[in-house]
């Protein structure tokens, strides 16, 4: 099964707050090699705008982050932005403010976006939920983001796994793969590393997550997508972060 590689714009933010600043911005995430993209993060920047960049820098739009409420109100408008520039996936970084990660608020969460779900699926679309460590909150014994799974519908309630979080809060993520695969629409990929006794972010094959489990898992069971995040680089240019791991996992793997 073929994998893609993209860059999450989350890492670069500081570099999109208007319309200029994102066109610089993909022109040098195309420079790096990237193909793909994850937009997020980016300020005032409109749907015309996102499809003409990525156009003019060869660049495919995997999936967004949108605001949770504006996809619960806005529904067939957010779909038609996403229509615009071809994407796909419809996502959220989390559950938003109002919802606890309890039982009452995982089920609040999915009820309150059912209806968008289902216009998104009929759209031809996907839903996609982002993961924090929050979502690994044990709940009548099972994992908070397992709950949101068994509430939802598994055609249009799909995951975007980040690996960072999940092996922080101590997940065997190619097995959490193994497991829910069929919920699994793309993956984003950072590394763990220990410094001054902390856990931080580093480069994608720059720290201890041991990736090679994780994306045989995902070639096993057709999980395609995968976004460079790294939402901290300590100093370190942005974008030189992501050619590190750029360079790292197009060395290792086989990614197109």
């Amino acid at each position: 099964m073929a994998i893609y590689l993209g860059a999450q714009l989350y890492t670069v933010r500081d570099f999109m707050r208007d319309e200029t600043a994102f066109a610089a911005t993909l022109k040098k995430i195309a420079g790096i090699g990237y193909k793909y993209i994850q937009v997020s993060g980016a300020g005032d920047v409109s749907a015309q705008c996102i499809k003409d960049e990525a156009e003019r820098n060869g660049l495919g739009v995997v999936l967004t982050h949108t605001d949770s409420k504006r996809i619960r109100e806005e529904t067939d408008k957010v779909i038609a932005d996403h229509d615009l520039f071809s994407c796909k996936g419809i996502g959220v970084g989390g559950m938003g403010g109002g919802y606890a990660f309890d039982a009452d608020g995982i089920d609040r969460f999915t009820s309150d976006m059912s209806p968008a779900v289902e216009k998104i699926k009929a759209a031809g679309k996907v839903f996609l939920y982002h993961n924090h460590r929050n979502e690994f909150t044990k709940i009548d014994g099972r994992y908070a983001i397992e709950r949101m799974l068994d509430n939802t519908d598994p055609d249009g309630f799909k995951l975007t796994l980040d690996i960072f979080w999940a092996a922080y809060s101590g997940i065997d993520c190619a097995d959490f793969i193994r497991k829910h695969h069929n919920r699994i629409y793309c993956t984003h990929l950072k590394d763990i590393a220990i410094r001054g006794g902390e856990a931080v972010m580093t480069e994608v094959l720059e720290g201890n997550i041991n990736f090679d489990p994780v994306i045989d898992m995902c070639k096993k069971y057709g999980i395609e997508w995968h976004l460079v995040e790294q939402d901290d680089t300590y100093g370190r240019d942005p974008f030189e972060s992501l050619k590190i791991s750029y360079d790292n996992l197009t060395e290792r793997y086989d990614f197109r």
